[in-house]
C-alpha cells in the first residue's frame, strides 16, 4: 500500500520513478541481445568471407565467395541485406594477407514486435594470410 503524503505526491513519485529509472532500464535490457547477436554475426561474416575469399581462384571468384558468405551468415539470423556492408582488400598472391571488413547495422534500441529506434554501425574485421605454396602446385 502506497502511502500518501498530506500534499498528495506519492503517485507523483512513483509515474516518475517508472517513467525515469525502470522504462530506460527495460529499453536497454531488450536491446542488449540484439546488440550482441549483430556485433557476433558481423565478426562472423567477416571471418567467414576472408576465408573465402583467399581460398579463390581469383580476386573476382573471391569477391563474388565472399559477399555470398557474408549474406549467408547475415541471413540466418535474420540481419536484413540493407544493414550489411562488405569491403576487401589485399592480393592473392603468395604469403599476402586479404582483410574483409563487415559493417553492420544495429538498432539503438528496440522494443521486439514493437519498434526500434536509431542507429549504430558496429564493424568487424579478419584477416587471413594466402597460402605460401599456393602457386607452386
Amino acid at each position: 500500500m502506497i502511502r500518501r503524503d498530506q500534499d498528495g505526491s506519492a503517485p507523483i513519485s512513483l509515474a516518475l520513478g517508472v517513467g525515469l529509472l525502470v522504462f530506460p532500464v527495460l529499453l536497454l535490457v531488450l536491446s542488449l541481445p540484439t546488440w550482441e547477436a549483430r556485433s557476433v554475426d558481423a565478426r562472423d561474416a567477416a571471418a567467414a568471407a576472408a576465408r573465402a575469399l583467399v581460398t579463390a581462384d581469383t580476386w573476382s571468384d573471391g569477391v563474388a565467395a565472399a559477399d555470398a558468405a557474408v549474406y549467408a551468415v547475415a541471413s540466418t539470423d535474420g540481419v536484413a541485406s540493407e544493414d550489411l556492408s562488405a569491403t576487401y582488400s589485399g592480393s592473392l598472391t603468395r604469403g599476402a594477407a586479404v582483410t574483409a571488413e563487415v559493417t553492420v547495422t544495429i538498432p539503438a534500441g528496440r522494443i521486439p514486435g514493437i519498434a526500434s529506434f536509431g542507429a549504430v554501425h558496429y564493424s568487424a574485421s579478419s584477416t587471413q594470410q594466402v597460402d605460401d605454396y599456393r602457386s607452386l602446385g
